[in-house]
């Protein structure tokens, strides 16, 4: 085992994959979708593997299970549920979906800094090159750009600015910990700009012509 461990640590293929990250409303799915289409461009045959966990995570509070029920509950009351969930949720798409030729593309991963060294160790596995795409915007940006996405939550103002305050509180040291990364290319990407000016840093920055 530790002579198969050693290999794969040391002579990774590496494959880029594509980690948008940012506040709310920064646009990380715009992005992704400007993203795909001109990897399209390129290789018309691209197949992706897409994972948004904040899309799963809201699909699963709203089941029914003893789980659902406990992390709608914490939630609820302003508590951040446990990392094991995010992780559990993109770590079983991998082990069920991914296929390995598929470009990946992760939205919103990692959302602590728990979360950072399992997905080293994924990437690390799949030698994968994590391609670290920071949308970088203020509160202010951030909070005008969820009160008008229409979503009940976001109308409530504690609420945005509790999800403001979670991502300096949560996300922003999961950043610090992928900037130290040998895996990690990391892109500080100016994200107020226009959407096609933003597009274009990111390709610039990625080596896409």
């Amino acid at each position: 085992m530790s002579s198969f461990l050693f290999i794969w640590y040391t002579y990774p293929i590496m494959h880029p994959v594509y980690l948008f990250i940012g506040q709310s409303g920064a646009g990380k799915g715009t992005q992704v979708a400007l993203l795909k289409e001109r990897l399209l461009k390129h290789n018309p045959d691209t197949s992706f593997f897409a994972i948004e966990t904040g899309e799963k995570f809201r699909s699963f509070i709203e089941g029914s299970s003893y789980t659902a029920g406990l992390t709608r509950e914490a939630m609820a009351h302003g508590i951040l549920p446990p990392p094991f969930l995010a992780v559990q949720m993109w770590a079983e798409e991998l082990m069920r979906h991914y296929d390995g030729t598929s470009t990946v593309i992760l939205d919103g991963t990692p959302r602590v800094a728990a979360e950072v060294p399992l997905l080293l160790s994924a990437a690390a596995f799949y030698g994968w090159s994590l391609q670290v795409i920071h949308l970088a915007v203020s509160d202010e940006w951030s909070l005008e750009r969820i009160a008008g996405r229409g979503r009940a939550d976001d109308a409530v103002a504690h609420a945005v600015a509790g999800r403001i305050a979670w991502y300096h509180e949560s996300v922003e040291p999961a950043l610090e910990l992928l900037k130290e990364s040998t895996l990690v290319q990391f892109h500080d990407i100016h994200g107020e700009k226009s959407i096609p000016e933003v597009h274009e840093e990111i390709c610039t920055a990625v080596g896409i012509a």
